[in-house]
């Protein structure tokens, strides 16, 4: 049985060596590599006569599994909207990356890329922070005669949708939710734990300035800090600056109070007290329950 296996072994390694075939040679650096860094160069630019010299005189663009043929004349014309739209525009190696040559054993050259180009959108003000991977296929004469390109399209649409007025929900002066909020810091004016934990989801995150902008906290953490607070506070009050607004979100499909407050507190040990300006963002689930609190507020009130 070891001879077996063995025997099998050497036969599937026999196999797997004939399998392997070389078709060509790799090269990270290539003349090829410097026309396509040339190009990308020009087009930052806004050389579109020096675009143009990089192509054939009939080009195969296949974007995003989108194909269609073209000229060298239209697609360094087109090249043009990169200057036209972007100021600060930049177009470098993604991290990490570097371009590769390979020459197939048929004489094909195919350069690879994956480049990170990076700018402002003049008209919108939307910043361009784009991975982009470009596959170019050069002919007999060292012209491109086809490109491929993949990247994620959203930031496009997004500056589409920038130049239009639409509208994305309602705005409600009195609402229940508005109502919930008013609950909400009267509970804790009052110092009454249970009831504040009435108004929140089981899944409820809490962030606040003091925590770190991108952190947050669950309901259990953030009752233990709420307890914290009644044991160090006396003369718990809010008023209402202005009014809260509750907006109906069509795009996310949700609910929001944004609200305004003058907070105020005694310190328990030294007797000092405290009065600080205080906004408060509140989410709703379905079931009206508060599933995100956002808090800001001037962390130096509580040095």
């Amino acid at each position: 049985m070891k001879n077996f296996a063995v025997l099998l072994f050497l036969c599937l390694f026999v196999i797997t060596s004939f399998a392997q075939k070389k078709n060509g040679t790799v090269y990270s650096e290539h003349e090829t590599i410097d026309q396509t860094k040339a190009l990308w160069e020009a087009v930052k630019n806004g050389d579109k006569e020096k675009v143009k010299t990089f192509f054939a005189d009939s080009i195969t663009v296949v974007r995003n599994g989108n194909d269609w043929q073209t000229t060298a004349e239209n697609f360094g014309n087109n090249s043009g909207w990169w200057k036209a739209n972007f100021v600060n525009l930049k177009v470098e190696d993604a991290p990490g990356a570097y371009a590769d040559a390979i020459e197939y054993g048929d004489g094909n050259i195919w350069v690879q890329d994956w480049l990170m180009l990076t700018g402002i959108n003049e008209e919108t003000g939307i910043n361009l922070d784009l991975h982009i991977h470009n596959l170019y296929a050069f002919n007999e004469e060292g012209k491109i005669g086809l490109i491929i390109q993949y990247f994620n399209n959203n930031v496009f649409e997004d500056i589409r949708d920038a130049k239009t007025t639409r509208e994305n929900g309602k705005v409600y002066i009195n609402h229940p939710y508005i109502a919930t909020v008013r609950k909400l810091v009267n509970a804790y004016a009052a110092e009454d734990l249970e009831k504040m934990k009435s108004f929140y989801d089981e899944s409820a995150q809490f962030s606040a300035l003091d925590h770190g902008w991108d952190e947050s906290i669950d309901l259990v953490t953030r009752m233990g800090y709420v307890k914290d607070n009644f044991a160090n506070a006396k003369d718990i009050h809010f008023k209402q600056i202005g009014y809260p607004d509750c907006i109906f979100y069509e795009l996310n499909n949700g609910f929001v109070v944004y609200s305004w407050w003058e907070y105020s507190f005694t310190r328990e040990e030294s007797g000092e007290k405290v009065v600080m300006p205080l906004m408060l963002s509140h989410s709703f689930n379905d079931d009206g329950k508060i599933v995100q609190e956002m808090a800001y507020y001037s962390t130096n009130h509580f040095e």
